[in-house]
């Protein structure tokens, strides 16, 4: 792996494999980075090398996951007020590069971030606040004494990025996307694990974890799915937001998080088992294009999903749990609004991202 890259010094390869290996510690870390959530970032000259778009942190030492970007290149192409992800895309160095992969949207991001290492996460313990209304409140007292800025929600990729230039100044190392995650930056690797673990440390403190109801057992010899194109979930936490009804309310209103609105849609439809003829609309649910209704809530029953969802949608449905867990029942939600949710819809670059996570 990365053959180019080891010959050109002993001290860049080594340096390139601990990041790898850092890389795929974080994926492996489901409370930190869900699916194909997540981008990490070295630079080494003037090449960085960044994970690929679509691709999972989790497999950063088993497969070559990492595209190498001209940092002068980017820089350079951002100038441009017309800068567009293709020209993000033709940054790449092709002589260093192995594959056909697209950087990650976020690349532009971790270009103008003047660090050797940029981590970009989404930490349940940060998006717990992030999805809050007034949450900036919140990390002021939490990140008190670190050099941080608070983003206000912006649309990922060179949005995003250009925001930052506005905002950062040279010393700000921690930078919290509302509604989005977090960014850790440094010069050493060993900054970056410790800046992450005390960041995570003094948000888990402030977690009040809600204990969901569980679901007494799969409902599958009750409601037979058989040829509706969805089938019940197996993982008993995910099954249990359909038996908290706090959790129901906040999903059908609309979606918290990007990741969440590209794996499951712009929210989760509930049905009532009951109702005449349902099994007909869950078969008729099924035939509109993904993500919508990738997962479908049976009050009382459970969660089903559709077969040919993502590659992630559990993940992310119990990212979904997770995050739920975390936030009081009765705290005041931001979600994306109708703009946001379809320029991320819409957007050629996310849909890119579900072609890498088909089935």
């Amino acid at each position: 792996m990365y053959l180019k890259l080891m010959k050109i010094a002993d001290k860049n390869a080594q340096e390139f494999k601990l990041f790898l290996k850092y890389s795929e510690e974080i994926g492996l870390d489901n409370s930190m980075v869900q699916a194909a959530g997540g981008n990490t970032s070295i630079k080494i000259g003037d090449d960085m090398w960044v994970k690929a778009s679509g691709k999972w942190l989790i497999n950063s030492i088993s497969e070559e996951i990492m595209v190498p970007i001209s940092i002068a290149r980017i820089k350079d192409v951002l100038q441009k007020d017309n800068c567009n992800d293709t020209d993000i895309v033709n940054c790449i160095n092709r002589e260093l590069s192995s594959n056909e992969f697209r950087p990650s949207v976020e690349a532009p991001m971790h270009a103008i971030l003047d660090f050797k290492y940029v981590f970009h996460t989404h930490d349940l313990n940060v998006n717990a606040l992030t999805v809050q209304k007034n949450s900036q409140l919140m990390f002021e007292k939490a990140l008190n004494g670190l050099n941080w800025k608070f983003i206000p929600y912006i649309k990922p990729g060179i949005e995003l990025c250009r925001q930052l230039v506005k905002l950062k100044s040279k010393d700000d190392n921690i930078f919290i996307l509302e509604n989005h995650g977090l960014i850790i930056c440094g010069q050493d690797l060993n900054e970056i694990k410790n800046l992450n673990n005390e960041i995570r440390r003094r948000l888990k403190i402030l977690q009040n974890r809600t204990i969901m109801g569980p679901p007494t057992k799969h409902f599958e010899e009750i409601i037979n799915l058989k040829d509706t194109g969805y089938q019940f979930c197996e993982d008993e936490s995910i099954n249990a937001l359909a038996f908290h009804q706090p959790s129901i309310d906040k999903l059908s209103q609309g979606m918290l998080l990007p990741d969440f609105l590209v794996f499951l849609g712009p929210s989760l439809k509930t049905i009532n088992p009951a109702d005449s003829n349902f099994l007909d609309k869950i078969k008729k649910l099924s035939q509109n294009p993904l993500p919508l209704n990738s997962c479908i809530i049976l009050a009382g029953r459970g969660i089903i999903v559709r077969a040919d969802a993502l590659k992630g949608t559990l993940e992310i449905m119990r990212c979904v749990y997770d995050l739920l867990s975390l936030i009081p029942d009765n705290a005041d939600l931001k979600y994306l609004n109708e703009n946001e949710t379809l320029a991320l819809l819409n957007w050629e670059s996310e849909h890119y991202r579900q072609n890498q996570n088909k089935l």
